[in-house]
């Protein structure tokens, strides 16, 4: 598993569902500073989903994510 790190800054956050432990898990969508566009979800059992609310608001972040084996998304750490 390869993880990135990105730049750039939170667009939009819309809360998903909870985990079996009770954990938040949002859909996130942010873009970097070169403009490129990405959409993706927090891990599950992440502790920066706690830092996501569904308000609508941007705010500039260090965004750290890997891709799946079928190519989703997965958010491991905002900073």
């Amino acid at each position: 598993m390869k993880s990135f790190k990105v730049n750039g800054r939170i667009i939009g956050a819309s809360y998903k569902s909870s985990s079996y432990y009770g954990n938040p898990k949002y859909r996130v969508s942010f873009e970097d500073n070169e403009g490129n566009y990405y959409r993706g979800e927090t891990a599950n059992n992440a502790a920066c989903a706690y830092g996501i609310n569904d308000s609508k608001y941007t705010r500039n972040a260090t965004i750290t994510f890997h891709y799946t084996r079928n190519n989703n998304l997965i958010i491991d750490y905002i900073s």
